[in-house]
């Protein structure tokens, strides 16, 4: 019941959205300008068919995804959460109506190009679209007992980014605590202007698996993901998306894991 209301308030959400026109006064914004001292506010909620991780099958019902964030000056404080739909004990592990994941991050991330400038060197064109990134993840998993282990873990972040037509990216994560292995990704996409605000992402990501949470190595999963961004009332986007995941060596991951092909919608707010 709680998944299926969930469900009809957001696709009534979206409809809305999409059928009735916006009022101009709401458009240009109901919220107080923004003081320039303040950080970077950002909320979002999803809704999944499934939850599918670096290739992984981590809940097979349906979820509800959360996030906020607060970012300033390329820092940002970020709590993510995983609760289940699942509507059968039975099913999916033993899941069933909780948060079965919370994880905290702490990054930060710079531009080169502009590292450069603030610091009066001349910079060097090829650099200037570089960004790097670094940051720490600690791992809950709240439906497990604490004393029980993987209850928790700790993981360490550090990525670069080219700011150019396909947007690639490396970013190399290391679990050193219940995970214990490193998961290096490399991926890329673009994103298409459709008017009036709305965008098209599409990208693809394919991993190595250094025995993070498995105790084999290799090239573990294929990422194909694509969506469509909807902005409302200035501060609010409405996100429909798909994506597909492919397991490249299933000896790296168990035999059990498989191909998965998942979606939802997102709703998120940025100040």
């Amino acid at each position: 019941m709680f998944y299926r209301t969930i469900k009809i308030t957001l696709i009534l959400l979206l409809l809305g959205f999409m059928v009735f026109p916006v009022s101009e006064s709401f458009s240009e914004g109901f919220l107080p300008e923004k003081a320039e001292s303040m950080p970077d506010i950002s909320l979002s909620a999803s809704l999944l068919t499934k939850y599918i991780w670096r290739g992984q099958n981590l809940g097979n019902e349906p979820v509800m995804q959360v996030d906020a964030s607060l970012s300033k000056y390329g820092f940002t404080l970020d709590v993510w959460g995983n609760y289940s739909l699942a509507h059968d004990k039975t099913l999916d592990s033993g899941r069933y109506q909780e948060f079965t994941e919370l994880d905290y991050t702490a990054s930060y991330e710079f531009s080169v190009g502009d590292a450069l400038a603030k610091l009066g060197m001349d910079t060097v064109d090829i650099l200037e679209p570089l960004s790097i990134k670094s940051g720490y993840t600690f791992y809950t998993f709240p439906n497990l007992d604490l004393k029980e282990k993987g209850s928790y873990s700790h993981e360490t972040i550090l990525g670069v980014s080219y700011d150019t037509l396909l947007q690639p990216y490396i970013t190399w994560y290391w679990d050193v605590e219940a995970g214990k292995g490193s998961y290096l990704q490399f991926g890329g996409g673009h994103t298409f202007e459709l008017g009036n605000g709305i965008t098209s992402s599409i990208g693809t990501a394919f991993a190595y698996n250094d025995k993070q949470w498995t105790n084999k190595s290799g090239w573990s999963d294929v990422l194909v993901k694509a969506d469509v961004s909807i902005p409302v009332l200035e501060y609010f986007m409405v996100t429909p998306q798909v994506a597909y995941s492919v397991i490249l060596d299933r000896e790296t991951y168990s035999d059990a894991e498989s191909n998965e092909f998942y979606g939802g919608i997102s709703v998120g707010f940025a100040y």
